[in-house]
């Protein structure tokens, strides 16, 4: 059985990929840009809204294993954060496979168990270097009624589209062919991510 989808309709992410996604809550609009240090096999990002900023790292055995997904709680602005055992914005490469195999899977939701249920396969249109590009994803819903959609990519099962009373965040644009975007992670911090300090 295909998975995903062609390796050329998404470039590889690595150092200097931007992802950005738009959020909508009743009248307000706003923006979280998100900025890629390390991908694999740990990951290294550098996150800003309209507000505030900080860092977030993953550890390679948490992008593996994490049984955690948070939504905020990584995000502390002015902060370096550090998700030990839980990841933001990716399912664990575990996680997602488990989802996939068995239409739903056991996590915990920010500190709080339940079950994440396959709902159906969609494809959502995302800007890629520029031109739109229609990305496969996977339609979950939680025990609470919040939905997610997930890239249907299981070395990138990345947050695509969280919907939840009346606040939606989608996935807008993925830029990977830009050099030297990266604002806060650089020199030192970049070489020695907060795991190898």
């Amino acid at each position: 059985m295909a998975h995903g989808f062609s390796e050329d309709a998404l470039p590889r992410f690595g150092r200097d990929t931007v992802l950005v996604w738009e959020s909508r809550h009743q009248e307000e609009n706003s923006e979280l840009v998100v900025r890629i240090a390390r991908f694999l096999p740990d990951r290294y990002i550098e996150w800003e809204n309209r507000t505030t900023q900080g860092t977030v790292y993953m550890p390679a055995k948490a992008v593996r294993e994490a049984k955690v997904f948070v939504h905020g709680s990584l995000f502390q602005g002015g902060s370096d954060t550090t998700g030990k055992n839980a990841t933001i914005l990716w399912l664990s490469e575990r996680l997602f496979r488990e989802l996939k195999s068995r239409g739903k899977v056991k996590v915990s939701l920010d500190s709080i168990p339940g079950w994440v249920t396959v709902t159906g396969a969609e494809r959502i249109s995302v800007q890629v270097n520029r031109s739109p590009v229609d990305l496969p994803v996977v339609r979950t819903v939680d025990d609470r009624g919040c939905e997610r959609w997930f890239l249907d990519a299981p070395d990138n099962p990345l947050l695509v589209k969280l919907a939840v009373r009346g606040f939606v965040q989608s996935l807008v644009s993925i830029t990977t062919d830009k050099a030297n975007t990266l604002r806060w992670i650089k020199g030192r911090k970049l070489e020695n991510p907060p795991q190898a300090r």
